[in-house]
């Protein structure tokens, strides 16, 4: 089940699905209902739950650089 997150006025979505084997994770980060990026990334040997919270994780640390610069 997907995850989101309010972060910072951005929303920060993440999903998992199965690919050959891994996990293609992808996060979404919106704001103001606009998409702003949209990311994916393989995963192996992790639980469904734990690769969607790594791609929140991704797209939280994403937003944080962002907000450094």
């Amino acid at each position: 089940m997907p995850q989101t997150v309010l972060f910072k006025g951005y929303t920060v979505s993440g999903s998992a699905r199965p690919a050959q084997g891994r996990w293609q994770v992808s996060f979404i980060i919106e704001k103001d209902s606009r998409l702003i990026q949209k990311t994916a990334f393989m995963l192996s040997a992790c639980a469904v739950s734990a690769a969607e919270q790594a791609a929140v994780l991704r797209g939280l640390q994403r937003v944080n650089e962002w907000e450094d610069e």
